[in-house]
């Protein structure tokens, strides 16, 4: 699967495919990784990996347009 773009209402996203299920997406030029949970859901965690807190709405609307593009 390639490279994609999302938009939702808090802007446009690259979505980069990393593994089966997994998914980096670059918010405020940070990767956050979202991966498929075993209900097949797409999530995200609530901070990067170097501590910074993220709008869990963000992350939602960028999960549910992640989980429409890869349906």
């Amino acid at each position: 699967m390639n490279a994609f773009m999302i938009k939702t209402t808090g802007g446009r996203f690259y979505v980069r495919p990393c593994t089966l299920g997994r998914f980096l997406v670059d918010i405020d030029g940070e990767e956050v990784a979202m991966e498929k949970d075993e209900d097949g859901y797409v999530r995200a965690p609530g901070a990067t990996d170097s501590g910074h807190r993220l709008d869990m709405q963000l992350l939602n609307n960028i999960a549910e347009q992640i989980a429409r593009q890869t349906a």
